[in-house]
């Protein structure tokens, strides 16, 4: 993992001239569908030093720009049984872990999607469904669930769920983390009282009803069905006008923290937002059963570790925002959340922070500094990329297992202060974001740095990496049992394309009474037709 990770750097820097078929990562906002195909992915892996046969076939398709699905079924057949041997090993036996438990079968759901996501149009009614892999989901400003990864365990497979629904005046955001049992839940209802307020007063304005009573008539027909005079005579004109500005003007969110896309129709009483969060995981581990040797004991066909008790750790907060600048070049968002855990004594947490935006849609650099006070009992982004693992064992790792959720509950309400920052570079199809998060205690930082580098038309790599829990900024880039990371090149041939991947994810091993993090390394040849 170190090498290829250090050889995407490297090349980050190389002058080339070849197209990307990598989506390890993509910068946030960035449209993610795949285009209508059957394709086949075809190679081999290497896993805790043993070799695998890899196959995948893929069908994606896609009705329209609005609805699309894929499906996929990864299989790794062993080739290779290195010391200390699997249980009846044998060539072209599927890897166990695959294909144990019922959430595994899921595997096959890349995703199904409907519309966009934190899509808004001034004027309508906007909403979006999504269920499948999920590498970075959110809910309002991510001081809640921010960066969830469904998928960052090899042993366990859950394609989340994220759908939304805006208007003018209200809306609402919702996310899971498994679309198979609905783990971790959360909502968020939001308003915007100026643009109501505004709405209310103009029913009683009689300059604006007779505005309202124009757009009207300029819209129906009348009682025989025919066009008034003026619509007759500007209709063709006025069609032609209206195809070319919507074909121009396709707004879709250019990132979740920017409203960029709005700069034209943006109005000051649709900037103000008040919003409401409740998340929740209905059973979080509290107490973990354990053998008599320490290590865990694993749930049957489930591969997580046995709980003897659990309770609904319940995270919620208000927020509140207002888009003092959206120009052309310009952007400026200062923003509050205030949060607390449910249950747990005073653990609250209050996040200061700003959405900054220099240059245009193609080229521009986005900052997002947030100051943060907090007690210690409380945990800033709860619902986390870790979570998966975190929830059972908490960063940084040690064994024994011990949950997020008691070793939170034996914390002090001390007050604690810190930051999380976040900075976007956007430099027309290339993305970079960079993050990191310091309390100045003990194995509390944090890292998150991601590149989205397509070079011409057939050369693209992509990676993210994240580290959680450690304790120095000398040890932020050093791979251990708290990071998590993937890394993809991928060079274009006519049809064929050759990928090499590594994935650094988790998964339980007993005997080392925890968790741990492992890489995955994958060479493979894909290819299809696309239709």
């Amino acid at each position: 993992m170190k090498f290829l990770l250090t050889q995407v750097l490297f090349l980050l820097f190389l002058p080339s001239f070849l197209v990307l078929e990598a989506q390890v990562w993509v910068p946030t906002g960035t449209e993610s569908r795949r285009a209508s195909a059957l394709q086949f992915d075809a190679g081999g892996s290497s896993f805790q030093k043993d070799y695998y046969g890899y196959f995948s076939p893929n069908f994606t398709y896609n009705h329209g720009n609005n609805f699309g699905y894929s499906f996929s079924l990864p299989i790794n057949a062993l080739a290779v049984d290195k010391e200390p041997l699997q249980i009846d090993s044998k060539a072209g036996k599927i890897r166990e872990m695959d294909y144990n438990s019922k959430n595994d079968y899921s595997r096959v759901l890349n995703y199904i999607s409907y519309g966009t996501y934190n899509q808004q149009i001034p004027g309508k009614v906007t909403y979006s469904a999504y269920t499948g892999k999920m590498v970075d989901g959110y809910i309002g400003h991510g001081t809640i669930v921010n960066k969830y990864q469904s998928s960052s365990r090899f042993d366990s497979y859950n394609p989340g769920v994220m759908a939304d629904l805006n208007t003018d005046y209200v809306g609402v955001q919702y996310f899971a983390n498994s679309v198979v049992n609905f783990e971790v839940n959360a909502a968020r209802v939001y308003i915007k009282p100026l643009a109501i307020g505004k709405s209310i007063l103009s029913l009683f304005d009689k300059s604006s009803d007779l505005v309202y009573l124009m757009n009207l008539r300029g819209n129906v027909l009348d009682e025989s069905g025919r066009l008034s005079v003026e619509e007759e005579a500007g209709s063709e004109e006025s069609k032609a006008k209206k195809t070319e500005e919507t074909r121009k003007k396709e707004i879709r969110p250019y990132s979740k923290d920017s409203r960029m896309e709005l700069v034209d129709n943006d109005p000051w009483y649709n900037r103000l937002t008040i919003g409401y969060t409740r998340a929740w995981d209905r059973a979080a581990p509290v107490q973990m059963s354990y053998n008599t040797n320490g290590s865990p004991v694993t749930e049957k066909n489930l591969d997580n570790p046995k709980t003897t008790q659990v309770t609904r750790a319940s995270v919620e907060g208000m927020d509140i925002e207002y888009r003092l600048l959206n120009l052309p070049f310009v952007e400026f968002i200062p923003y509050l959340d205030v949060n607390k855990i449910k249950g747990l004594d005073g653990a609250q947490g209050t996040h200061y922070g700003s959405i900054f935006r220099l240059g245009t849609k193609d080229l521009n650099i986005i900052l997002k500094p947030e100051f943060r006070q907090m007690t210690a009992n409380y945990a800033p982004m709860y619902f986390d990329s870790f979570y998966e693992v975190e929830r059972f064992q908490k960063f940084p790792i040690s064994a024994p297992l011990r949950p997020k959720y008691d070793y939170l509950e034996n914390q002090s309400n001390a007050k604690v202060t810190g930051y999380y920052h976040t900075i976007y570079v956007n430099f027309y199809h290339l993305g970079f974001e960079f993050a990191v998060e310091d309390y100045g205690l003990k194995g509390n930082k944090r890292v998150f740095a991601a590149a989205y580098i397509p070079l011409g038309s057939s050369f693209l790599m992509s990676f993210y990496y994240t580290k959680k829990g450690y304790e120095s900024q000398g040890k932020a880039f050093e791979l251990d049992n708290n990071t998590q990371a993937a890394a993809e090149i991928s060079k274009s041939f006519g049809p064929i394309v050759l990928r090499l991947q590594n994935y650094r994810k988790y998964y339980l091993d007993s005997s080392e009474k925890s968790f741990i993090s492992i890489d995955e390394i994958r060479f493979l040849v894909s290819g299809g037709i696309s239709f």
